[in-house]
């Protein structure tokens, strides 16, 4: 193995470029001299856009065969291979043989039976839904997902990149810390596997203590760092994980724990069950879904009277970091292995009323013609929405239906709304400052027209989540009206700029590993309906009416609550129905889509180092195909915050 600076072959095209834009193709790969090593990048190159170029990765095998799936860009204009430098051969003389063609959808078809035939059901029944539209994004991102390895690939791949690794001798670090392993009951057969696995430590410096002795362990001013970590018993240790999880600790005295993903061994040996973990977040953490046995923290850190044998370490890690995100670090890499699935202490945590007055919200409904939809969300929120006081601004774009100019006035001479009037274009962002600065209330609710509610207390449930000072915005689960999800959340970086989570899923499928069960930090929600504060609005400069009108503005005022150190909440205690962008149409005609490439560019230009690391999605997972889908050559796998 070699270093490898960018090796990059141009793929070579048998059409014109027009033929493969917004296709399906299939790029297959002959490298017997492994010149593009083992996790090669596929580099998709687009023309007149921002990013310009947007990258997939799969798998070359042993043999130097390789096979790509993917629906290319609608603006392609060429692509590049990018060689593996961690696996790639240099010296090889010989150079790989490359081919890509269409797919007809007929051989898109019978290639998802063959290889994915529970999501062809799936896709199946969205059309049963006459969900269109969502059959068809689901079935974009199965193509995507073709490419992905299995498991024990995917293993395969990473221990080669990892054998080419030169770790930074510990000797060089500034200090070296010191752990304390407290091994839980269990078989003796179980706790021996442990043990075993800590005597092949790459990482010396440690010794087994058990867990009511390590109170006493505590030394604030102990020249090394004293960390502690728990195992149940079974749990094996990959043989460089005291290394890695120890590594932070010895450049930053403000880490307080490191924690790391996570596998199953079966009993037949096989690694099975991979659980790839967000960065720290604290109600998942609380709730018992974040694993976080085998993390390391730091001793000093550690709040007196906790009985460190049988709490769970969620609460153990959330009390030790008091608050601070900043200070629990994610190593994104299987470093533990179970010998049995994860059995979880808690439940998702529900927050409790403990306000004394009923809360005041300003509710910000910008709004065009449509008078049904308007009719149905402002029912919603004067009949079905319980326990909160509301101040409703209606922001008329210029409606011009009879309908809709008398429903706006018959609530407005009951004393129920305010109209303003927004004349010109459709401009969201200018349509949500305007009622910024004209609401009452501290707390802002920014509200599409096309969406009602499902429960009374939804929005009070909303509002709760911002009782925490260090929340600075909060969102809700919306649903179409056939019942499939359209908003769990917001994923940085998939796509090109952001995309929903989860969007398209039925609920009940159990595609969402029981995240839309929970309370959960995120690092952006959709503005159609979004829960803020007006101060931390105008601080932070609200939202960008000059360049972002339509498409992103919700994502860019994330991002800046999030700069602004705040934290953002999505909860599914608040759920409504949305019909998504009714009034406004769709974003397919030239001119709408020459738009929303200036949006897309002004967002990822700003922010794209943000939008490329979401702390709370993998890196070892896929940001193009579906939320858990392998990610054949990892992004980063740095430490992270959430911070």
């Amino acid at each position: 193995m070699a270093d490898v600076s960018q090796v990059e072959f141009r793929v070579p095209l048998k059409a014109a470029l027009g033929d493969y834009a917004d296709r399906a193709v299939v790029l297959t790969v002959m490298d017997p001299g492994h010149r593009l090593g083992l996790r090669p990048r596929l580099a998709l190159h687009r023309k007149g856009r921002v990013p310009a170029t947007v990258f997939r990765s799969f798998l070359v095998n042993s043999k130097g065969r390789g096979r790509f799936y993917g629906w290319l860009p609608v603006q392609f204009e060429g692509a590049t291979l990018i060689a593996d430098d961690a696996t790639a051969e240099i010296l090889a003389d010989v150079t790989p043989e490359i081919n890509v063609r269409r797919l007809s959808l007929l051989e898109i078809g019978i290639t998802l039976v063959l290889q994915r035939p529970l999501f062809i059901l799936r896709i199946l029944r969205l059309l049963m839904a006459r969900n269109v539209k969502g059959a068809t994004f689901r079935f974009a991102r199965q193509v995507d997902a073709l490419s992905a390895p299995s498991y024990d690939e995917w293993i395969d791949a990473q221990q080669a990149a990892e054998r080419a690794e030169v770790p930074d001798a510990p000797g060089d670090w500034p200090t070296k810390p010191f752990v304390f392993v407290s091994i839980g009951r269990g078989t003796e057969r179980a706790v021996a596997e442990t043990r075993a696995s800590l005597a092949t430590q790459t990482w010396r410096d440690y010794a087994e203590i058990p867990a009511s002795e390590v109170a006493g362990m505590k030394d604030g001013n102990a020249a090394r760092p004293r960390l502690w970590m728990r195992l149940p018993a079974g749990m094996r240790l990959a043989p460089r994980a005291l290394e890695r999880l120890s590594r932070p600790f010895a450049f930053s005295s403000s880490v307080t724990a490191v924690y790391s993903d996570e596998d199953r061994v079966n009993k037949r040996g096989r690694r099975i069950d991979p659980f790839f973990k967000p960065a720290w977040n604290p109600p998942l953490a609380q709730s018992g879904w974040l694993p976080l046995d085998g993390a390391l923290v730091r001793l000093a850190d550690l709040p007196e009277g906790l009985d460190l044998g049988n709490r769970p370490m969620g609460e153990v890690i959330a009390k030790a970091a008091k608050g601070r995100r900043g200070a629990v670090l994610h190593v994104p890499r299987v470093l533990l292995h179970r010998d049995a699935p994860y059995q979880r202490m808690m439940r998702p945590v529900r927050l409790k009323a403990d306000a004394v007055e009923t809360p005041k919200v300003s509710v910000i409904i910008p709004t065009r013609d449509r008078a049904d939809l308007l009719e149905a969300c402002l029912r919603g929120l004067f009949e079905s929405t319980d326990g909160v006081d509301l101040d409703v601004l209606v922001i008329d774009n210029d409606s011009s239906d009879s309908a809709a100019l008398a429903l706006m006035d018959r609530y407005e001479k009951a004393g129920s709304i305010r109209r303003l009037p927004l004349p010109g274009g459709f401009n969201f962002s200018r349509a949500c400052n305007l009622g910024v600065e004209a609401s009452r209330n501290e707390l802002i609710l920014l509200l599409n027209n096309d969406v009602e509610p499902l429960q009374p207390g939804w929005l009070s449930n909303l509002v709760r989540e911002l009782d925490d000072p260090d929340v600075g915005a909060a969102g809700s689960l919306l649903f179409f009206p056939d019942g499939y999800v359209q908003h769990g959340g917001v994923t940085l970086g998939a796509g090109t700029v952001a995309r929903h989570s989860f969007h398209f899923l039925h609920p009940q499928s159990g595609e969402d590993n029981g995240l839309l069960r929970e309370r959960r930090e995120i690092s952006a929600v959709t503005a159609a309906c979004l829960l803020t504060r007006k101060s931390l609005w105008m601080q932070i400069g609200g939202m960008d009416e000059s360049n972002l009108t339509v498409a992103f503005n919700d994502v860019d005022y994330c991002v800046k609550v999030r700069q602004a150190g705040c934290a953002i909440v999505w909860t599914p205690d608040s759920a409504l129905l949305h019909r998504e962008s009714v009034s406004r149409g769709t974003d397919n005609t030239p001119e709408k889509l020459r738009r929303f490439a200036r949006e897309e560019k002004t967002v990822y230009q700003r922010w794209g180092d943000i939008l490329r690391n979401d702390p709370y999605h993998n890196p070892n997972l896929s940001l193009i195909a579906e939320d858990f889908v392998l990610e054949a050559c990892p992004r980063d796998l740095s430490p992270r915050t959430s911070a």
